[in-house]
């Protein structure tokens, strides 16, 4: 059976095409208010390209502050909270009587009877991490009541507040602004480039950009590729757009738009891309060009595979428009010529790797390696080449996964399995798989079996082993044992050489106490308000890595 990406790709125009179509008509305008008090500034808009995701919401901005009044858009009642020193840090989840639920990320902290509920939760569990489901009516919440307050928790990248509103029974996640948020734009977006992709011959993907002038000249079949960002009043100036439409002569050709999305298929985005130029330079080109494995139930609207096939020596017009969420529109035209010698192949013909099917199971072996990708894995047919090389640094052959036709990290997981030669004296439990990529080296959560050790990985590249004996580092920041104790918060840094922070527990005076992480910084802060006897004080402080390895530092705190 074909597996279909839920990618919701929506649009509602009344085209010739076979078009899907979102409940545009049906949301609920004006229902939901701003999550902060005045107007939307964005960092970011709804569905931009990111590397392995779409951006799920907005990203409001908020001055470079942190602790701004974080308002319930609504009422309902609050049904989840999340905290990880990770992704959207502090998340507050609130469930709403119309069907929706409203997300707010990476706060600084929760307010009142939320605030305290949390941290019941954090000690009840003993770990600062937690992910809980509320009991049903236990925090009701009023709309503009203030609920949580703005911050920089998690994977965030400076102070601003990530927003979402998802439907509560699918999970999917919608534009926000079009609930009719206060939002101002009267800006158009700017089409910052167009590429020329051949789709035959040596030529194959590699691109160039269509000069000033707007004329190209091709030989062959080709996809476009499109690169739009929006601005607005008080948003930064390369935020994405809503809307991009590609027509030729006249007619449309192309169309993308998103409205919606399923957050699990989100990362599709990497095959709808220039997955090399956009790691490279965050640059979203938009390709026209279909691939199988981000096919579905929801796709961009397209005519045919999206790829444009002239006769020779025929003149063409080519007609790009971005739109925002205002309808605000940027236009481009560009004059294609197709030269005598057009060819018609749409395929590079090579015979390196390993051919393989994306519908199907991928079986990989090497003398030293193994690997297992499940069908959908990856995003078309394609060539595998594996390869092997010695290096002495390393307790394997470093052992390389690469594809050669669509250079595309995998969708989905998949299993490589390293047989190591581990020297005598090294427990099998520290030695874990890693991926070397330039002077990167990443670790992942190892098992062994056999003589094989394995990870679940999500990229392809080169693989390896490492033993990891070395404990985490603890380390005081604003404090010493030698002086009498002044800070109200504690500060201790923490870092881990390869495997990384897996556990971390601190006990004052033998009882555990709540010690928030934050990852960016590797910093441990611990608020001794109401806490701390008088005179001495024992803090330890317990760090644990993914290979196993414990560090265990105590603190003597003179109050």
């Amino acid at each position: 059976m074909r597996h279909f990406f839920r990618l919701l790709i929506c649009v509602s125009f009344a085209f010739h095409f076979p078009l899907s179509t979102l409940h545009s008509q049906e949301l609920p305008l004006g229902y939901f208010g701003s999550p902060l008090k005045g107007g939307l500034g964005l960092s970011a808009t709804f569905a931009e390209s990111r590397i392995g995701h779409f951006h799920a919401g907005l990203d409001i901005r908020t001055g470079g502050a942190v602790g701004l009044p974080v308002l319930a858009v609504a009422d309902g009642e609050v049904s989840r909270v999340s905290v990880s020193p990770w992704g959207g840090g502090k998340i507050l989840y609130i469930k709403h009587p119309n069907g929706y639920t409203s997300v707010y990320m990476h706060l600084d902290g929760y307010a009142g009877a939320i605030g305290r509920w949390v941290k019941e939760q954090q000690y009840k569990a003993q770990s600062f991490s937690i992910a809980v489901d509320v009991p049903e009516g236990l925090l009701p919440v009023r709309k503009g009541e203030t609920v949580a307050f703005s911050g920089n928790s998690g994977g965030s990248a400076g102070p601003h507040l990530h927003f979402e509103l998802r439907e509560t029974a699918t999970g999917r996640t919608i534009n926000p602004l079009r609930f009719g948020l206060p939002y101002s734009d009267s800006m158009k977006p700017v089409i910052r480039g167009l590429r020329i992709y051949p789709m035959g011959g040596q030529g194959d993907r590699r691109g160039y950009e269509v000069g000033n002038d707007n004329v190209a000249t091709v030989d062959g079949p080709f996809c476009l590729g499109i690169y739009a960002t929006d601005a607005a009043e008080g948003s930064t100036p390369k935020n994405g757009v809503d809307r991009i439409e590609v027509y030729l002569d006249g007619e449309l050709f192309y169309m993308y738009s998103t409205e919606s999305f399923v957050l699990d298929d989100s990362r599709v985005v990497n095959a709808l891309v220039d997955y090399q130029l956009f790691e490279a330079r965050r640059q979203g080109y938009l390709l026209t060009r279909a691939l199988p494995g981000a096919e579905g139930e929801w796709v961009p609207v397209r005519q045919g595979d999206g790829i444009f096939r002239f006769k020779p020596l025929s003149v063409h017009e080519i007609q790009v428009k971005a739109y925002d969420i205002k309808g605000n529109c940027a236009e481009r035209t560009v004059t294609v010529r197709c030269t005598a010698t057009a060819t018609t192949a749409t395929a590079r013909a090579t015979t390196d790797g390993k051919a393989v099917r994306h519908s199907e199971n991928i079986s990989l072996k090497h003398p030293a390696f193994s690997a297992e990708l499940p069908p959908y894995c990856l995003y078309a047919d394609d060539r595998l080449a594996t390869s092997c090389r010695m290096d002495a640094a390393y307790l394997s052959p470093l052992c390389t996964i690469e594809p050669i036709i669509n250079r595309i990290p995998p969708h989905s997981h998949y299993r490589i399995n390293i047989k190591g030669a581990v020297p005598q004296g090294i427990d099998p439990a520290k030695v874990t798989v890693v991926r070397i990529n330039g002077k990167r080296v990443n670790a992942y959560k190892t098992t062994c079996e056999g003589g094989y050790y394995s990870a679940s990985v999500r990229d392809f590249g080169t693989f390896a082993l490492l033993a990891d004996t070395t404990a985490p580092t603890v380390r005081a920041v604003n404090f010493s044992e030698s002086k009498p104790l002044k800070a109200k918060t504690l500060r201790i840094k923490i870092g881990d050489n390869l495997a990384g922070i897996e556990t971390y527990n601190c006990y004052l005076n033998g009882k555990w106490v709540l010690a928030e992480y934050d990852g960016k910084s590797a910093t441990l802060s611990i608020d001794t308000t109401g806490k701390l006897q008088a005179g001495k004080n024992s803090l330890r402080v317990e760090v644990a890595d993914g290979c196993g390895n414990l560090t265990r530092r105590t603190f003597t705190l003179t109050r």
